[in-house]
């Protein structure tokens, strides 16, 4: 905090103790004691309001990203919606799903009959 040494302290308090003067010296001490004494158990409260609404600032955070997850898996979910058949009603649009089927097979076909040297290349 800061760098004041023993002589540093001695210094200031043999001025203190010409200035003020023997009589109200104990006194001063006394009241400047009591003075950091406060002083350190203001800055140890505001250290732990700090960290509790740093606390507070992570957790947001962590609700925050998992609400993005999880608006990122609807999303996955609505795009979805369109090709796979729900309770048992058929895909809104079956030529679509027909017409991927159609290009997977005939691309699973033509890697099935190149030959196995060539398939190791790509």
């Amino acid at each position: 905090m800061l760098d004041i040494g023993f002589l540093e302290i001695m210094l200031v308090g043999v001025v203190a103790l010409l200035v003020v003067g023997p009589n109200e010296f104990p006194g001063l001490v006394r009241n400047v004691g009591r003075g950091l004494g406060k002083l350190r158990g203001f800055l140890s409260s505001v250290k732990s309001d700090i960290d509790f609404e740093i606390d507070k600032a992570n957790e947001i955070k962590q609700m925050v990203e998992k609400e993005t997850e999880i608006a990122r898996l609807h999303e996955i979910i609505e795009r979805n919606a369109a090709t796979v058949p729900v309770q048992g009603k058929p895909a809104e649009e079956p030529s679509e799903i027909k017409k991927l089927d159609e290009i997977s097979q005939a691309e699973a076909d033509q890697e099935q009959a190149q030959p196995l040297s060539d398939r190791r290349q790509t």
